[in-house]
């Protein structure tokens, strides 16, 4: 069996798989959701959203200052957080945080 025979079979394969493992749909931009891994319950649905779209409802909601971002903070939480002001620390420094996903057990 040749080499692009063989490409073009995993490649076929894969498309299937991509297929098949759309079968949620984000509650928020409507498209589906083919990494589940990196998806996130929303909080008044309850059902998987994308990450991106998580973090830009959460930047709606808050009102952030040019020098602050959201970020993931681990464990279902979310913060807004600046980058810090001393130059010779790098780093950042956590302003306010808020569990957005209920915590598993």
């Amino acid at each position: 069996m040749g080499y692009y025979r063989r490409k073009r079979r995993r490649y076929r394969d894969f498309k299937k798989k991509k297929e098949s493992a759309a079968a949620e749909i984000c509650p928020l931009c409507s498209k589906p959701i083919y990494k589940l891994l990196t998806s996130i319950v929303h909080k008044e649905t309850g059902k998987k959203a994308h990450f991106d779209c998580i973090v830009k409802e959460l930047k709606k909601v808050h009102s952030l200052r040019p020098e602050e971002e959201i970020c993931y903070l681990g464990g279902g939480s979310f913060g807004i957080v600046e980058a810090a002001k001393d130059a010779r620390i790098k780093g950042f420094v956590i302003k306010r945080r808020f569990q957005y996903e209920e915590k598993q057990k």
